[in-house]
């Protein structure tokens, strides 16, 4: 019987060190999460899943970036078209005028031209 008892024994205290206590289970009980705290963590992803940027949402970001860029490139270049223009403009101007004065001497030549003819036929006429 001593044997038996002794296996009794050591079988408790095997059972004792594998249970947990009342303490351990409260330990545990403080650690783990509730049902609210679960809900609350689940609606904070939900938020930030439809307020996140996914990677196909930013997969333009580059091409828009060097699109910009571009454009404010050609925004910069813009006063630099206008001079451009104006210097243009006024060139533009100035060959209008010396071809008004040109057209004038070319009726002026033409005119003559003709005035010679004239005499001409008139001399020969004679």
């Amino acid at each position: 019987m001593d044997e038996m008892l002794k296996r009794i024994f050591d079988e408790l205290a095997s059972l004792r060190k594998r249970m947990a206590t009342k303490d351990d289970i409260a330990s545990i009980e403080q650690r783990m999460a509730t049902k609210d705290d679960i809900a609350s963590i689940d609606k904070r992803i939900g938020h930030i899943e439809q307020t996140m940027a996914t990677k196909d949402d930013i997969a333009d970001l580059p091409l828009i970036k060097q699109a910009v860029f571009e454009i404010l490139e050609a925004v910069n270049e813009i006063p630099t078209i206008k001079q451009n223009l104006a210097d243009m403009s006024e060139k533009l101007e100035d060959v209008i005028a010396t071809q008004a004065r040109h057209e004038l001497a070319i009726q002026s030549l033409a005119v003559r031209s003709l005035v010679h003819e004239n005499e001409i036929r008139a001399l020969k006429a004679k």
